[in-house]
């Protein structure tokens, strides 16, 4: 008989997702994702080392592998400053989530957020994955500047949805903390683009010009869905304009009466008289936007209805029109979606288990309509939004 002691079986450890399988869940199904990786323990060095170096890396790699494509091979040898230039692009970028994850922790507190570095920069580096991976592209170069409008789109929208989840900031916040997000980090990846571009402008001249010639076409982004290139060439002018304007402190937009933006919500839902009415306008660092927002307590819960005029960044909503982005996910225990059509992107979500929603709409890019709480049926928050007066939404979105 054998009397000796009997070895513990060792505790069976969760499995770290591997590079790849982040990828695509993050890309594909991203509210779940987030739910998991919010409470991941995570550091700033094993998020570089593991998994932002080897995507922001693709970018650069791709471009020229690019250029040695569509340039018989010759480039690499006669202007050696295509490689000086990627690596520079590299490094900044690299820079610039560091700068971005302390600019989303600083601005959380502003949206009744939660202020963690960790979380900032675990929230940048996971939203950051659709522009790393558009930037295979770079392949095609009169195609890559598409792909990554197209992979900063979606960006955003992982960051809008990670948001809540990683920093705490309410949903009805959500909107705004991300428009102020985006345009900071849009004026940042500019700077860098432009540094690193000077380098090689022979380059980007060359890849300006092709891509003005296919400007009237549209493309299928996988993941994305189908992007029309000339209103994603309105769009990104528009978005030059702006923050040309902004920068020279000319800027024209007319940003819509906030109580204008009140007037448009009912007096009274379902039986439940609004409450609790607030309304902003202004900005900060040249971002203006418009916004009313007021309550209502449904059968003792509170749904919030915001309604927000982009004003000087509405080129961005017309950005994510322009890339028609449509995406679902689904399970047992909800799902969440985001369609476009007809100048229109409408985002909702669903709990089946907490009862907890949102449903927001955005017209031609400029006015954004969102309902937010927890209700018996989603079709309480959709009937809110939709009830709302369409003939001055569209009216105030081509102001």
């Amino acid at each position: 008989m054998n009397d000796s002691p009997v070895e513990p079986t060792p505790a069976i450890q969760p499995r770290a997702p591997g590079l790849i399988e982040r990828v695509q869940a993050i890309l594909f199904k991203p509210s779940p994702t987030w739910d998991v990786i919010a409470p991941e323990p995570a550091s700033v060095k094993s998020l570089y080392l593991g998994y932002i170096l080897p995507l922001a890396v693709i970018g650069p790699v791709a471009g020229l592998l690019g250029s040695v494509i569509f340039t018989g091979g010759f480039a690499l040898l006669i202007s050696p400053l295509l490689i000086v230039g990627a690596i520079f692009g590299l490094v900044l970028n690299l820079a610039i989530i560091y700068i971005m994850a302390l600019i989303v922790d600083a601005l959380a507190p502003s949206f009744d957020g939660r202020k963690s570095f960790l979380q900032a920069f675990k929230l940048m580096a996971y939203s950051m994955t659709a522009a790393w991976v558009a930037a295979l592209a770079g392949l095609v170069p009169f195609l890559g500047w598409l792909a990554m409008l197209a992979g900063l789109a979606y960006t955003f929208y992982l960051f809008y949805l990670g948001a809540p989840k990683l920093m705490a900031v309410p949903a009805g916040k959500s909107v705004g903390y991300t428009v102020v997000v985006a345009v900071i980090s849009l004026v940042l990846w500019f700077v860098a683009a432009g540094i690193s571009g000077a380098i090689v402008t022979m380059g980007t001249l060359g890849a300006a010009a092709t891509y003005s010639a296919a400007a009237n076409k549209a493309v299928k982004v996988p993941g994305v869905g189908s992007v029309d290139l000339g209103k994603v060439e309105q769009a990104a002018n528009q978005m030059a304009a702006e923050a040309s304007a902004q920068a020279n402190g000319t800027t024209t937009v007319t940003l819509a009466d906030p109580q204008a933006l009140l007037g448009l919500m009912p007096a009274n839902y379902l039986g439940a008289a609004r409450s609790d009415d607030s309304t902003q306008s202004g900005g900060m660092g040249g971002v203006s936007v418009a916004e009313a927002e007021a309550h209502y307590v449904i059968n003792g819960n509170t749904v919030e209805l915001t309604v927000t005029d982009l004003g000087s960044v509405s080129g961005l909503g017309a950005l994510a029109t322009a890339v028609n982005v449509n995406t679902s996910s689904s399970s047992a225990g909800g799902y969440e979606k985001v369609t476009t059509s007809n100048g229109q992107m409408v985002s909702e979500s669903w709990n089946r288990d907490t009862k907890q929603g949102s449903y927001t709409v955005v017209r031609n890019g400029r006015i954004s309509v969102e309902a937010a709480g927890t209700v018996d049926s989603i079709d309480v928050l959709k009937n809110l939004v939709n009830g709302l007066d369409a003939g001055r939404l569209e009216a105030l979105s081509k102001t």
